[in-house]
């Protein structure tokens, strides 16, 4: 009798601890292993993770995650640049731009990402390989390289026939190394796409003299 009455007791508190333990258990777990992550956290820790796949190559996959920053942290400048620059070297124009667009407008004085914006714009615009021998072609310039200038140009035009700049600035090219019948050409063609530019009208009248001093 003694005997069972002290298993019936033992089973009490067996049954006890199952009814309270639970609960227990439940609450360690979460104090454990649940917590909150904030907004900010969860959008660098996407962010990073794109990082990762976009220093791999896994461009496409990268993107996704920039987007997930920047949809949970609308103002996360860093997430838009890079979200902004795979768009770009994805040849993802009208992305990019957007893109750019919202890295100049959280930081007006982002002179990269202006540039960015600007170029991504002339891509569009004119073309990215008419556009890329065209700043090349001008940096030639600038450094009074005009034989490689010119080459440039006239590789712009190859590219996108329509495209003026690149003829105003072989005519005067080619002006500065002597060759006035080529510097003829180009402000020519230049001014039939901007007929009112009073400077291109000047330097094709000096061509024109020039031209007609040194021919037979």
């Amino acid at each position: 009798m003694k005997r069972l009455l002290w298993m019936v007791g033992t089973l009490s508190i067996v049954l006890c601890s199952m009814t309270i333990s639970p609960v227990w258990a439940i609450d360690t777990e979460t104090s454990t292993y649940s917590f909150d992550v904030s907004a900010e956290g969860y959008a660098q820790v996407m962010f990073d993770q794109g990082y990762n796949l976009y220093q791999v190559g896994r461009k496409g996959e990268a993107v996704q995650f920039f987007i997930e920053a920047v949809t949970t942290k609308p103002n996360f400048t860093k997430a838009w640049f890079w979200l902004a620059r795979t768009y770009q070297e994805e040849n993802m124009l009208d992305e990019a731009i957007w893109a750019w667009k919202k890295v100049v407008e959280l930081e007006p004085d982002n002179t990269q990402a202006k540039y960015f914006l600007k170029k991504c714009q002339n891509w569009k615009e004119y073309g990215k390989e008419a556009w890329e021998n065209y700043e090349r072609g001008m940096v030639a310039y600038e450094r009074k390289e005009y034989y490689d200038a010119i080459e440039l140009f006239k590789m712009a035009i190859e590219a996108n026939k329509q495209f003026d700049k690149p003829y105003y600035w072989l005519g005067i090219a080619n002006y500065n190394v002597g060759d006035y019948h080529n510097a003829v050409w180009a402000l020519e063609k230049y001014l039939q796409f901007q007929p009112k530019d009073t400077t291109a009208q000047y330097w094709l009248r000096e061509a024109r003299s020039r031209l007609s001093k040194v021919s037979p």
